[in-house]
């Protein structure tokens, strides 16, 4: 099916020093993160079943002030840039790239990773469902960040993050899912983690940058990277690696798959989201499916994001009656390509709308 709501998202490519960047970054989007900053936290309750107070969220922001200054200076200044710019506050940009610190939520995705001896154009490449608030779509956009001394990327994200899903100059493409396991307060908030894996100029550049720093949650990063697919289940106190399958190709949902981690599935099972077990068996099947008869495509991967088996919790999430979850919805779907230096984003449910094609700006 296509539907009529194939627009783009809003586009901006920003460069120079961090505050600079920050400082292009609020200008531009000085409506889209007014909005965010005043709907982040009525949104996030929505998915919560602990209620939080602006006053409790700008305190676990303010924790991560320090730490987050000691180990990832650059992006605090580009925060600080975002906020003069905008007129919002920093702490109000802080609870944004904190919010998935202040509560135990409910959130989807299915991830898959293709090496390039498993994909038909010989290059490989990642993508996700990205099963969330579908709230968050208008307040979107992909933003092309050029800094100093680093490796530029492109993402798909709210304004106001300091990274999100997309693809690095150095061949990384990176996906993510909630991941049930413990977290630690003290810790840094993830998407400085992300953010410090889009910079990085080498894979092992990005896992020591993981590594190195003390971490809030556990979280899964699902990457393509110049040597083939890499997952990393990362936790509080360890960071552990899966590598692609003999066939080349990876898939990753919302519970821990590494045996080290696999005793979370079940002293945090009350996380593990909507069917996720189901969910990786049925995008291995149609992966193995398809490399029985040749090799993985574009538009296999589009199929398979587009796939409702096991609905209403299936790959590609519409909303239903569950009342904890039913909400939400696969908001978009993003294919990454770093060795071409592009994605494919739909903005909507990926069975009924089209994708478009950003390039790195």
């Amino acid at each position: 099916m296509t539907s009529a709501n194939s627009a783009r998202f809003p586009e901006l490519t920003v460069s120079g020093s961090p505050i600079d960047m920050g400082h292009q970054i609020g200008e531009h989007f000085r409506g889209q993160i007014v909005e965010l900053s005043e709907l982040v936290l009525e949104r996030f309750n929505k998915g919560s079943q602990t209620k939080i107070s602006w006053n409790q969220a700008e305190n676990v922001a303010r924790r991560s002030f320090g730490r987050v200054d000691e180990y990832f200076p650059d992006p605090l200044d580009e925060l600080r840039g975002t906020a003069e710019a905008s007129g919002v506050p920093v702490e109000r940009l802080m609870v944004l790239n904190a919010r998935n610190m202040l509560a135990d939520t409910s959130e989807g995705c299915t991830s898959i990773m293709v090496s390039d001896e498993a994909a038909e154009s010989g290059k490989g490449f990642a993508g996700q469902n990205w099963d969330n608030d579908p709230a968050m779509a208008p307040l979107s956009a992909v933003i092309t960040r050029k800094g100093l001394g680093k490796a530029s990327f492109t993402s798909w994200l709210q304004p106001g993050l300091v990274a999100y899903m997309g693809f690095s100059s150095s061949g990384i493409g990176i996906c993510m899912n909630a991941l049930n396991g413990p977290s630690n307060s003290s810790g840094l908030p993830w998407y400085f983690f992300v953010r410090a894996i889009l910079e990085a100029q080498t894979t092992d550049d990005a896992v020591a940058a993981v590594k190195s720093a003390p971490r809030a949650l556990t979280a899964n990063a699902a990457m393509i990277t110049t040597e083939g697919p890499l997952n990393l289940e990362i936790a509080p106190g360890s960071v552990e690696s899966i590598e692609a399958d003999s066939d080349g190709v990876l898939v990753h949902t919302n519970h821990c798959v590494h045996p080290e981690m696999t005793a979370n599935n079940e002293q945090y099972s009350e996380r593990i989201y909507g069917q996720s077990f189901e969910r990786r068996d049925r995008g291995r099947g149609l992966l193995s499916a398809q490399l029985s008869n040749g090799k993985v495509s574009i538009d296999h991967a589009k199929a398979l994001l587009s796939d409702h088996d096991g609905f209403p919790t299936s790959i590609c999430r519409h909303p239903n009656d569950d009342v904890n979850t039913g909400w939400q919805r696969s908001v978009i779907s993003i294919i990454l390509e770093p060795g071409e230096n592009r994605m494919h984003v739909s903005n909507g449910n990926p069975c009924e709308n089209t994708y478009e094609i950003y390039n790195a700006g």
